[in-house]
């Protein structure tokens, strides 16, 4: 059996002895270090390219012998910034959507609780660092940690953090993502000083993992001071046997009754190990509380080459523009400043007696120049004249300005991206050819993209195992407002159906999409410029968004004023904002009509109850009100229907009801002895056809 398959056939099984994880580790660690050879090569010298170390060591060297210059005038950094900068200003952002049998209102618990997470820990930072690794090298990566919220709690919480050096990073070469979710096992080095290690692992060795490759020589990272640790993670598999009954439910205990077995099928169940270590003995070693190894890469371009991983990052394709930049404006600097004068041309003996004059000629500026008339010979000569030479300034001017259009073509990136001005006039050829510039190097927003998405999948795998427990959270809303919302206990709300509201962050389960675009700040302040302009063209429309354009607005009490101005609405709006459905004025007006009919009755009767003595005389007042209120009930109907068929109908009851309230044996005057009980006056309801609403 080969290694290579002797290390993977251990990922299947648990590891109890500390020396065969440690020999487990050294093996991989081989692995990954030969298939990354190549890559961290290229990655390495394209980041140093990048800040400046532009010129071959042994033509720099040679020319540094004879003196001559070795500008650089780093153009990379400007490119690089421009897709950099652009992906600050238009960061993904994060999106949690309930699935299976999760909640909606959950899932937004979820999102602002990955928000809080991001804003707690500053994983603005870790995602702008992984970026700039990304454009310079070819990769960078994320990490996700959990921690103790204070020293004195047992409670914990989800971190994102940055790696501030990549190559100190080693991952499964076998894993196929562009996230690298299916990677078996990683590696991240820590450096130590001796003192700290010492305090924390007083029993062990101060040992090295002394394994030194491309991007973090142990000349340039180690020293007597320090000691190099590893943090290995590790995936461990334990295959079991699941079985869908036939009410679809899905189980792991085989049933006795074989029959209600529908489906069954072999998995694994997975679990993430950490292994903390040197090149020597195992540390520490537990159980990560998530299902992913929790170091996301992110990646620039991405090819396979002869079954390779090609890994590489902008600055690969500007090197040799970049090279040739520097080279021809460093020779027109040495031909204009640093080339010699033209030489003097004189006859043999012409300057006999004067030659310290003539030597200092080029370098000193004499008032006069004495020569001889004569030649060696004696015969007369000519006056000395220079030797002009013109330089190929102009060559080298256009050559170099071909090396700046081959830095823009080898980029995709044009005057307009970079904010130099270019020929396009118009506002929308401008903003075109920026457009131009962002879809060629798009791959790098998009896999960022994936990585965050891959960190959001990370978070919500550790959400319900990291806040077990009933609690209070902060969440932030996406206007970046926040909120201390109870979780995994009743939170004192009901909902629609009046069972008592509980955000359960252990059950359900949740996707994770990604947007990209600008920020919130950003969407609110070109919000803020639209809603001036509108309101600028048709000033009417401040009474109906005034309370939106202000609160949009970033200065001292813009909320405060915007709730003042929404108490200002028309009612219209304010149904609009409490959920309400609108109601027509017409049919506004009818209801406030039938609730006068309704006070007028109700007088009626109690004057009514008040003289009459005999319960027949009650009796009768209690029919008669009970015709008047089904009158009204009939007409309430009539206003709120949104069916005309239903308002016909309501129109034949309520007649119909008329023509029994006018029967004479139910409405004759009752005899009180000599006088009659008093008869309640019949309202005179005009009943208008309503309109549907």
């Amino acid at each position: 059996m080969d290694v290579l398959t002797d290390v993977y056939l251990r990922a299947y099984y648990q590891l109890d002895n500390m020396a065969d994880i440690l020999k487990t580790a050294l093996q991989r660690f081989d692995l990954c270090a030969d298939a990354d050879r190549d890559n961290r090569t290229e990655s390495l010298f394209d980041i140093k390219f990048s800040i400046g170390e532009q010129w071959d060591a042994p033509i720099k060297l040679a020319r540094e012998r004879e003196a001559r210059p070795c500008l650089t005038i780093n153009r990379t950094n400007q490119f690089i910034h421009s897709i950099v900068n652009d992906i600050r200003q238009n960061r993904p952002s994060i999106k949690v959507s309930a699935t299976d049998d999760s909640t909606v209102e959950t899932a937004e618990i979820y999102e602002g609780l990955i928000r809080h997470i991001q804003t707690s820990s500053n994983a603005d930072i870790a995602y702008d660092t992984a970026v700039d690794f990304q454009v310079r090298g070819g990769f960078g990566y994320i990490r996700v940690i959990t921690d103790y919220c204070y020293d004195d709690s047992f409670d914990q919480e989800i971190k994102i953090i940055r790696v501030k050096n990549p190559f100190m990073v080693y991952f499964d070469p076998n894993a196929m993502e562009p996230d690298y979710s299916d990677a078996n096992y990683c590696f991240i080095y820590t450096d130590m000083s001796k003192e700290e290690f010492k305090a924390e692992y007083p029993k062990a060795k101060a040992a090295n993992f002394n394994k030194e490759t491309i991007g973090d020589s142990l000349k340039e990272w180690m020293n007597d001071e320090t000691v190099r640790v590893a943090e290995y993670y590790y995936i461990e598999k334990k295959p079991k046997t699941i079985y869908q009954l036939i009410d679809g439910s899905i189980v792991e205990d085989k049933p006795e009754d074989e029959s209600l077995i529908k489906n069954e099928r072999e998995t694994y169940d997975q679990q993430v190990k950490w292994v903390k270590m040197t090149g020597a003995e195992i540390l520490e070693k537990k159980d990560w509380a998530g299902k992913y190894i929790p170091i996301v890469p992110v990646l620039g371009e991405d090819l396979e080459i002869d079954g390779k991983r090609h890994l590489s990052g902008l600055t690969r394709a500007m090197r040799d523009p970049q090279r040739m930049y520097n080279y021809w404006t460093t020779a027109q600097t040495e031909m204009i400043a640093l080339a010699p004068k033209a030489p003097w041309l004189v006859a043999a003996g012409q300057i006999k007696g004067y030659e310290k004059m003539w030597q200092n000629a080029n370098t000193g500026t004499p008032s006069v120049l004495i020569y001889n008339q004569t030649d060696v010979k004696g015969n007369p000569a000519p006056l000395p004249q220079r030797i002009q030479a013109e330089p190929p300034i102009q060559a080298m001017i256009l050559a170099t300005q071909q090396a700046a259009e081959d830095l823009k073509g080898s980029t995709g990136i044009y005057d307009a991206g970079l904010g130099s001005r270019s020929n396009e006039t118009s506002g929308r050829a401008i903003t075109a050819r920026k457009q131009q510039g962002e879809t060629a190097n798009f791959h790098f927003v998009d896999n960022l993209s994936r990585a965050i998405r891959h960190v959001g999948r990370i978070c919500v795998d550790l959400i319900p195992k990291i806040y077990d427990a009933p609690r209070i959270v902060r969440i932030i809303h996406p206007d970046q407002s926040d909120e201390m919302v109870k979780v995994n206990q009743p939170t004192g709300e009901q909902d629609t159906n009046g069972i008592d509201k509980i955000f359960d962050l252990t059950t359900g389960k949740y996707d994770i999409v990604v947007e990209t675009g600008p920020s919130f700040n950003t969407k609110r302040k070109e919000s803020a410029d639209a809603l001036i302009q509108m309101t600028q063209a048709n000033p009417e429309l401040w009474s109906l968004v005034g309370d939106l354009m202000v609160k949009s607005m970033d200065f001292a009490y813009a909320d405060e004023m915007a709730e003042r101005l929404k108490t200002m609405l028309p009612p219209q709006i304010q149904a609009l904002e409490k959920g309400d459905k609108p109601v027509d004025p017409q049919v506004e007006a009818q209801m406030q009509q039938s609730q006068q009919m309704i006070e007028q009755l109700t007088a009626a009767l109690n004057k009514a109850h008040d003289e009459a003595d005999s319960k027949m005389v009650e009796t009768a007042s209690k029919e008669r009100i009970a015709f008047a209120k089904m009158q009204n009930d009939l007409i309430m109907s009539m206003m709120t229907s949104e069916s005309k068929n239903n308002i016909q109908l309501a129109q034949m009851e309520l007649s119909h009801l008329r023509d029994r309230q006018m029967q004479p044996d139910l409405m004759q005057p009752i005899p009180l002895g000599e006088e009659e009980a008093p008869m309640m006056p019949e309202p005179q309801i005009e009943v208008p056809l309503a309109q549907p609403i």
